[in-house]
């Protein structure tokens, strides 16, 4: 009978620090994620501003930055995603169904980390990184800095890397909310603060 756990392979796996199965699973997910935006033609930061202009997130500064109607919110409009009214800009219909599509498959990848592991194991999980991250001094009244210029997030460049997997976690500075799933809340500051520290 072949007794997985003691192959050379687990072996050298098991002795791997937090720190580096942190920036493991921090990466796969900034990188699994992206690769479902890219899919659609997006990146982690046009993903945030279709949220800021659904009304679906508060990200400080973001939606003032919207209403200026940069780069990304033009090229969202030449979707037919967003559209310019009485000096505002704002989703359209056809924007917020294919928002929602899109969440539909941002979800699916959550899931996929939910599913992972039992339901005991991800809340063990989560607890543990929150007690590392106040006993080295993290609490809520702090800095909110999770990555390189305090971008918060997964991955590495999340840049889509968000973003979205690719770099180091939603850029723009985004702020989980409250529809968002724990693993955001709780795994990011973790992520990076390991990915950082080694």
């Amino acid at each position: 009978m072949n007794n997985h756990d003691n192959t050379p392979e687990t072996r050298d796996t098991r002795s791997r620090s937090l720190a580096f199965w942190m920036r493991a699973a921090g990466a796969a997910l900034a990188t699994e994620m992206n690769r479902t935006l890219a899919a659609e033609g997006l990146d982690r930061r046009d993903w945030a501003v279709l949220d800021v202009l659904a009304g679906e997130r508060d990200i400080p500064g973001l939606a003032e930055r919207v209403q200026r109607g940069g780069k990304r919110v033009r090229s969202l409009a030449a979707r037919g995603w967003a559209a310019e009214r009485d000096g505002a800009w704002t989703i359209t219909e056809e924007g917020r169904r294919e928002r929602d599509r899109i969440h539909g498959l941002v979800t699916g990848v959550r899931d996929r980390v939910r599913g992972a592991v039992s339901d005991d194991d991800y809340a063990t999980t989560v607890a543990s990184l929150e007690a590392i991250a106040r006993e080295l001094g993290w609490d809520e009244s702090g800095p909110r800095r999770f990555g390189p210029r305090g971008h918060r997030g997964f991955g590495h460049r999340f840049g889509h890397d968000h973003r979205v997997g690719h770099g180091r976690g939603p850029r723009c500075g985004e702020q989980p909310h409250h529809g968002e799933h724990a693993f955001e809340r709780g795994f990011t500051a973790g992520f990076a603060a390991g990915r950082d520290a080694a």
